[in-house]
């Protein structure tokens, strides 16, 4: 959907699109994927028009690694490269199963709903799915782009839940930086705001990681009883502020029957 100059946008860091190198190596996976008997250094070097000698300094890190297997001098995807695919599958698989939720709860609050998950390894939460709203002035939050853990409603709920050994390791290593002045980055407050969380089961950032953006957040609990992800209502922060009383429970609500799905 394109942006209004009255959209209310999420602060975010411009990605760079890498290294010739990681073209090479999605290249790789791409021609391997469609040869199941695997290819030759050779075969490799004179389909993706590359020399061997640069295709070795590729391929040899993605052997040790597990993303792909060499034997009988040919190249074969690995074990790790079919692990990513299927977490990616059971991503897709998971929005498309929450996508009634979210367009249950936008059209009741007529705000911007969206999807978000953890990822401890980079220590940031990602929308996977979501709904712009409709308004005018609107909060909107581009899928895929990585946000900090510490001042995000998904990501503080997120980080809420998980083990106390994980919490305690970021609350030692991580990087609190104050993206505005409402930003908290003591870490003995964010430790009690944890606590909070986790009692409260519901997490709300207002002007925190963009002035005038807010959002709040609840817990989908998948089988298990751990997490699966956030469910998320994110508004221009007056209207959040105004209309937090009514927001809460819907969002609640809707948190709880996403996650009876998960259960049955």
């Amino acid at each position: 959907m394109k942006k209004t100059e009255t959209d209310v946008d999420a602060a975010e860091t411009p990605v760079s699109l890498g290294p010739r190198s990681v073209t090479r190596i999605l290249g790789l996976f791409e021609v391997l994927a469609k040869s199941p008997d695997g290819l030759s250094l050779a075969e490799l070097s004179s389909t993706l028009e590359s020399p061997k000698s640069s295709l070795l300094t590729l391929l040899r890190p993605l052997v040790a690694e597990g993303y792909l297997n060499h034997t009988t001098s040919r190249y074969y995807l690995g074990p790790f490269i079919y692990r990513l695919a299927g977490n990616i599958l059971a991503t897709r698989n998971f929005s498309r199963m929450m996508r009634p939720y979210l367009n249950e709860l936008a059209g009741k609050t007529g705000e911007s709903i969206y999807l978000s998950v953890i990822d401890m390894d980079t220590q940031m939460v990602t929308h996977i799915d979501g709904i712009d709203s409709q308004n005018p002035v609107r909060y909107v939050s581009p899928l895929g782009a990585p946000r900090p853990l510490h001042c995000t409603a998904p990501g503080r709920l997120l980080l809420a839940y998980q083990d106390e050994k994980v919490q305690e390791h970021y609350l030692r290593t991580a990087k609190l930086k104050a993206m505005t002045w409402r930003t908290v980055t003591d870490r003995g407050t964010l430790k009690k705001q944890l606590k909070e969380i986790r009692e409260s089961g519901i997490s709300i950032s207002i002007s925190e990681l963009s002035e005038g953006a807010a959002g709040i957040a609840a817990p989908v609990f998948d089988t298990d009883g751990t997490v699966a992800a956030a469910l998320v209502i994110a508004a221009p922060a007056e209207r959040m502020q105004h209309k937090l009383n009514d927001l809460r429970p819907m969002l609640i609500e809707a948190a709880a029957e996403a996650s009876g799905l998960l259960k049955n």
